[in-house]
This record gives structure tokens, sequence and C-alpha cells, in this order.
């Protein structure tokens, strides 16, 4: 039986991520997955290293502060696989804050007049903290676009005049993934894909696992001080079928809808567009030949 110090389940951006860290800081760390790395969520993202804009209208200040940080950090140490995106934010009059946000209730209490809409000055309000509450230095500022005679006016509907031009940064997600992996591999962990951990008990105050190999089905037994559950959508089903463990509390899931399609624009920009049913949605450029439309 091989011990380790810590033992990691799941192979996508969380768990890669946390072996790495963990193996750099000196611990014995084994990660299993139970298929490959990036083979579920971690490779069907929206693709971006982002702040969150769309959180500033619940007044999550730090939120969108420590994102925006994080951005710059991640950009600059993977420039190889990640670069600057420049996103379309077209000012409609038709454009509302969904009712439940604190900025609508603030809006509705002092600009009764504007029955919910998104003033044009409270979305440049909103994109001036977004440029500087993390600290930017070398994305491009917020700018404004001529509709009517900038290409990224082309396609979109007619009364649609202008718009507020924003950056944020692309990431090929999965690439991100295998990246941590293998650098988690430098530093002394071991990464088994295609490995699925089948039972993990609390014996002696030591996780005894029992992991199998999902293509020989051969079982193997391993054991460590600590265990972290980094399997996404299926950790509440890794807590009740493999520790046997009732969760502490009802997991919520949250899902993200994508569609690829044909390229819809002759540029490199993207858009974010608002829906009638006030949500966000995305249209960013994808691998050249396509469109990723998302939420």
């Amino acid at each position: 039986m091989q011990s380790y110090d810590l033992i990691v389940i799941g192979g996508g951006v969380n768990g890669c991520g946390i072996a790495r860290d963990a193996a750099g800081r000196g611990l014995n760390v084994l990660l299993v997955e139970k298929a490959d790395l990036a083979q579920a969520t971690s490779s069907a993202s929206t693709k971006l290293f982002h702040g969150g804009l769309r959180y500033l209208e619940f007044f999550e200040f730090r939120l969108v502060r420590e994102s925006l940080m994080e951005r710059e950090r991640l950009w600059k140490a993977m420039p190889h696989i990640s670069w600057p995106l420049r996103f379309v934010l077209p000012l409609d009059p038709a454009m509302r804050f969904p009712d439940d946000t604190p900025a609508a209730r603030l809006l509705g209490r002092f600009f009764p007049w504007l029955k919910g809409r998104r003033p044009k000055w409270m979305i440049r309000a909103g994109l001036f903290a977004y440029d500087h509450m993390g600290g930017r230095k070398d994305l491009p500022a917020t700018s404004t676009l001529d509709l009517t005679h900038d290409p990224a006016g082309q396609g979109l509907a007619s009364r649609l005049k202008r718009a507020f031009e924003y950056s944020d940064v692309w990431v090929d997600d999965a690439r991100l993934v295998v990246l941590n992996a293998r650098d988690a591999a430098l530093r002394g962990a071991t990464i088994l894909t295609r490995m699925e951990a089948i039972s993990a008990r609390r014996e002696t105050g030591r996780w005894q696992l029992t992991l199998r190999n999902s293509t020989t089905g051969e079982e193997i037994r391993a054991e460590a001080a600590m265990l972290v559950n980094a399997g996404g959508p299926w950790v509440a089903r890794i807590l009740t079928d493999v520790t046997a463990q009732t969760p502490p509390a009802q997991i919520r899931l949250v899902r993200g809808s994508h569609i690829v399609t044909r390229r819809l624009f002759d540029h490199d920009r993207a858009y974010f567009f608002q829906g009638e049913d006030g949500r966000i949605i995305f249209a960013i450029p994808y691998e050249r030949d396509f469109t990723l439309i998302g939420t």
C-alpha cells in the first residue's frame, strides 16, 4: 500500500491546481481521475480569466477585486495559453437590471422613473471600477465605440448606435489543467488518470482508499493523512458513494450553457449581451472559425 500526505480526487482545474500547490509545499501528493484530465467542466467553460463584471450589480466588490487581481497574475504567468480579449457591450435603452439585485433596488429607490433600466452613466461607472479595482497595468482600459462606423456594429440591431469596449482575458482551459498537472508531477506529485476512487474510509486517523483502474479493472490501495474531494459536479456523489458520508449541507450545482456555431463576426472581439430575461449572454470568438455563445 502506498502512503501519501494528500490524495486528491478529481483531475479538473481545481484538483490539479490543489495538487500542484500542495506538491510545491513539499507534500507527497496523489491525484486520481476516473477518466482523463479536464474531461468535463474544466474543458467546457467559457474559457475566460475575468473579474465577473456582472457581480458588481450584486455589490460583490471584494469578489470582483480579488478575481481581477487573479486575472492579472494568471495572464502574466501563462501568456502562451492566454491573451487579452476585448468585449463589446452595446448600449441598449431596453437593458434592465434583474429585479432581485441590490443595484436594481438602489435604482428603484432613488431613480424610480428609470423603471429598472440600466442608465449609461451607471454602466460607465461600473466599467471604470472594473478597470481600476484589480491593479490593471497592461490590459487596455474601457473605451467608447460608435457602432454605426466600427466593424463591431455590423450584424447588430440597427437601434444599437454606441457601445463600451472593455478588457478581459481568454484562456485555453484544458491546457491550463494539463499544465498544472505536469507541473505538479515535476514537483513530485503522482498523477493517475483512468483511476477511480471506489471507497474511502477514515481509520486510525488516516484515509484508506481503494482505487480501480477503469481500463484493466485492477484495484490498488492507498492511504493519506488528508483527502480532498475535487469532483466538480460529482462532489456530492463522491461524498455519499465513496466516503459514505452525508453532505453537511445541500450542494447546489450551477450550470452554464454554451452553443458553438459558425463564425458570426469578421473581427476578433467578443460581445456582452443581455437577454430579455435579464441574464447575461456572451458571444466569443472560438477556434478561429466558430463563435461560442454562452452564459
